[in-house]
């Protein structure tokens, strides 16, 4: 970070801080950790995630902070129970394992960066205050009130965690929460700033929009086998689809899969909680002898992702599964159920539904999909370089030509104001950028807007002002927006002279 940009940022709150008679030390981050903690503390961290590799090495260094493979996998596991338990059991972790596992690396590196900027803008976590809140300010290593050591080891222990680690994970909360807070307390918005909120909400927007997406355009737009076997007698493009093969020959094998539903009862690490889950699991064994599985797994098992599905986990491969459960189903055959099968999450019963062999890779079989997949993409590719071609040139009405043309669908977002972050229907910020520049004089935005792999041919439809009084929640939440963005680019300011390596073997789904 750069002196100058950070004397900047520090100035003003310390500025802010002062005109409201307040000091750093006089923030309480403990305010909000309350709840974190209780996440944190009580959370089964025991239990491990599918496919994970060894505690050994490190998921990412920040400076010189070693961000260990245990610390991401303990988060992994934290917010894939919460993800599990918010949407009902409808979360899947195998489709959703490269997403959660991207935000997890998003969420610890982020953290630590905070922390390191908060200490070196001289905002600090003293070993008496980390002290004073875990002895006095936690409930949960206390009994009739009073702080209890033994209690407060023997939490850690069976969370697989160190009072140092513990300690180290509370300060660095408690630092990226007190600067946080100091961005809150200290930027406030000016009457100037209220109005002009208060204009945008009043100005409502209506947009049509067409989604230029190369897979939705494959959808719509098939293309015949006769298509296909004209092209392929092309020996420029027959040699272009067979390169592609070549290259992305793993796309067209099958590997081994199998079919499963189980039934899990939890266990926590210790003798007297494997002894009574193993107990009930045994129980649960003798039901299936004369009651149908799927029934008996919606009733009883403990993982709430499958149970609401009879127990059905879908198809997976090897090194998917943990080990124990993974061995333990390959070797059943379909219709076979397993005994009792134990991992770090408890008793497992495992019932095969169904087997896929794996398959080799085969030039003649892919080709003709090979083919129809790159056509389909010049296809898409010429017409999206035509429309953007066309509004480059100011030419508008040629580019609502190559849309009907190519009978691209146009849809609406429905109203929305000009003080939302994004444009909604569409989730685009920068769409909403856009937006602005359309008026019922020019309709036509001058270009695409780009949203990942996916961009937007957006015309103006209809605006109309709904005048309305801002509220005190209205006020609350620019407060909001205003103390978090600048918070952000803090955070990222600081980012630009850091040293971030991540380990990118990690963020792979298994």
């Amino acid at each position: 970070m750069k002196n100058s940009n950070r004397s900047s940022v520090t100035d003003t709150l310390k500025k802010g801080l002062h005109d409201r008679g307040i000091t750093r030390r006089s923030i309480v981050a403990f305010l909000i950790f309350g709840i974190i903690i209780l996440v944190f503390v009580l959370s089964d961290l025991s239990a491990r995630k599918s496919g994970m590799g060894s505690t050994i090495g490190a998921a990412a260094e920040v400076n010189d902070q070693i961000i260990s493979i245990k610390d991401f996998q303990e988060e992994e596991n934290r917010l894939g129970q919460y993800y599990t338990q918010l949407f009902g059991g409808q979360f899947d972790m195998t489709k959703q394992q490269a997403q959660l596992r991207g935000e997890v690396m998003n969420s610890l590196v982020s953290k630590a960066l905070a922390s390191q900027a908060a200490e070196k803008e001289g905002i600090y976590a003293t070993d008496a205050e980390i002290r004073h809140m875990i002895t006095q300010e936690l409930p949960y290593f206390k009994k009739d009130g009073v702080f209890q050591s033994d209690a407060y080891r023997a939490i850690l222990s069976a969370n697989k965690m160190t009072p140092g680690e513990f300690e180290k994970k509370l300060r660095q909360d408690v630092l990226g929460q007190r600067s946080r807070q100091l961005f809150d307390v200290s930027l406030g918005v000016s009457d100037i700033q209220k109005k002009a909120e208060a204009d945008l909400r009043s100005t409502k927007l209506n947009l049509d929009y067409v989604m230029l997406n190369s897979d939705d355009y494959a959808k719509n737009h098939p293309v015949s086998a006769d298509t296909v076997a004209k092209k392929l007698a092309d020996p420029e493009f027959k040699k272009k689809v067979d390169e592609y093969f070549a290259a992305n020959k793993a796309q067209f094998e099958t590997k081994e899969q199998v079919k499963a539903a189980h039934i899990l009862i939890r266990a926590n690490a210790d003798e007297a909680s494997v002894k009574v889950a193993k107990v009930k699991a045994e129980a649960v064994l003798a039901r299936l002898k004369k009651e149908d599985f799927g029934k008996v797994a919606s009733q009883v098992s403990e993982d709430p992702g499958s149970k609401s599905k009879n127990g059905e986990l879908g198809y997976f491969g090897h090194g998917q599964m943990m080990k124990e459960f993974e061995d333990a189903a390959f070797a059943l055959s379909p219709g076979q159920t397993s005994g009792l099968v134990k991992t770090s999450y408890g008793f497992h019963i495992i019932k095969v539904l169904d087997k896929k062999g794996a398959s080799e890779s085969n030039l003649d079989k892919a080709r003709p999909e090979i083919a129809k997949k790159l056509i389909q993409s010049d296809e898409f590719a010429s017409v999206t370089k035509s429309i953007e071609t066309a509004l480059a040139a100011g030419k508008t009405n040629e580019a609502l030509q190559i849309v009907a043309q190519n009978k691209l669908a146009w849809k609406e977002t429905g109203y929305f104001d000009l003080a939302s972050e994004t444009v909604p229907a569409i989730n685009s910020a920068q769409a909403l950028k856009s937006a602005f520049e359309l008026t019922k004089a020019a309709p036509v935005a001058k270009h695409l807007v780009r949203e990942g792999d996916t961009q937007y041919f957006l015309k103006f439809k209809d605006s109309k002002v709904e005048t309305a009084a801002a509220t005190a929640k209205d006020t609350d939440l620019a407060n909001r927006q205003k103390s978090l963005e600048a918070y952000r680019l803090w955070v990222e300011e600081f980012r630009k002279t850091a040293k971030v390596e991540m380990n990118h073997n990690l963020l792979q789904q298994q």
